[in-house]
């Protein structure tokens, strides 16, 4: 109905488009006769993409067309007959385009990655240990004091007791100078840390990277010196296998993909799965103090809304499960869907997809300094 309304209003817009050109431009006038073909075209071209299946796979296309139609009456208005008719002929393009759409032709398309998710995004199979090193700089200053060297021991130790970890160390700094002395002072700090770890901690370089972030992501107010400090900051993510009832103390913040593999089109969670999740409920219950917020990620098979309910669906029953199986209070957990736009892979594989499809658990952790 919705549909049908937007078509007629379109035409209706048309037919008065083509008299007021052809009324004032008289010139134009066999041009101006012209278009309502155009219309006619692009109002079919729409309906038949709105009516196919490629409705479900592709309803961004449908809804870009319908724009570019609108424009071009818009322009048309203006007499600009030579854009109108670029601009129709672009909606028509994308409503065949929607048309052709199916679950071969998503998995066919090119495609880009997401990009740069945060360094915390969980690799599958594994989990990110997430831990802020409390270090002072001195002002426009790389070097770590010798105070802070117990921070710095913080991920040293943790990655020595456990060889097989890698991490990241990212900078922060304050908003203070330009965005490119800042990006350029956060990667030496980082870059100070990584080799002290080396240095002092035998780490092996492999094992580490280091990423400034300049002013990025402030945790404070920049208004104050305080709130300056402490976006001076450091940052450790460290990509580990381990048991999490091992972690002693919990880091600031523990990301986890689980593997739960749903259904396609279901969000029932498979009994197989339990343990997946019980293992974010063994930490809460350990450390009454966190919380979390669950994440539902899809692939990119579906439609863009029907992905983005269908996740929050599926996080949404992590979080039951949690609250009703583990006893977790709901007051501390969170659901939220973000559907296919945080992909981790490229869609145009199964294994790929499979990654895309994933429940992340980040757990905040309130620890007493």
């Amino acid at each position: 109905m919705k549909s049908n309304l937007y078509l007629t209003g379109l035409m209706i817009m048309i037919l008065f488009l083509a008299t007021s050109c052809t009324t004032y431009h008289f010139g134009v006038a066999n041009r101006a006769a012209m278009v309502p073909d155009d219309f006619g075209e692009t109002e079919a071209a729409i309906a038949h993409a709105e009516q196919s299946q490629g409705a479900q796979y592709c309803p961004d296309k449908i809804a870009k067309a319908k724009e570019l139609a609108t424009e071009g009456a818009n322009t048309y208005w203006a007499c600009h007959n030579t854009e109108s008719s670029r601009l129709l002929a672009e909606a028509r393009k994308l409503a065949g385009e929607a048309e052709a759409c199916g679950p071969q032709a998503a998995a066919m398309a090119p495609e880009t990655v997401v990009a740069p998710l945060p360094a915390a995004e969980p690799t599958p199979g594994m989990m990110k240990y997430c831990v802020y090193l409390g270090i002072e700089f001195d002002i426009d200053k790389s070097d770590i004091r010798p105070q802070y060297h117990d921070e710095v021991a913080k991920v040293g130790d943790f990655m020595k007791k456990y060889p097989t970890t890698t991490a990241v160390i990212e900078g922060y700094t304050d908003e203070v100078g330009s965005d490119d002395y800042n990006m350029k002072l956060s990667q030496r700090r980082a870059e100070s840390v990584v080799k002290y770890l080396e240095d002092d901690f035998g780490i092996d370089p492999s094992r580490l990277s280091a990423k400034g972030y300049g002013k990025a992501s402030p945790t404070a107010d920049n208004a104050t010196d305080a709130g300056k400090q402490k976006n001076r900051r450091i940052r450790a993510v460290i990509d580990c296998a381990i048991d999490v009832k091992e972690i002693t103390p919990p880091p600031e913040r523990l990301c986890i993909s689980l593997n739960v593999e749903f259904a396609s089109n279901s969000a029932e969670i498979k009994s197989r799965y339990y343990d997946e999740i019980n293992m974010v409920g063994d930490y809460m219950k350990k450390y009454p103090t966190t919380t979390a917020v669950i994440e539902g990620h899809t692939d990119n098979v579906g439609g863009a809304e029907q992905n983005m309910k269908l996740s929050q669906v599926r996080a949404e029953n992590v979080v039951k499960y949690l609250a009703e199986k583990s006893g977790i209070d709901s007051s501390r957990l969170s659901a939220k869907g973000y559907g296919s736009t945080r992909n981790i892979a490229y869609n145009s594989t199964a294994e790929g997809k499979q990654k895309n499809r994933r429940i992340n658990a980040i757990i905040d952790c309130v620890i007493s300094r």
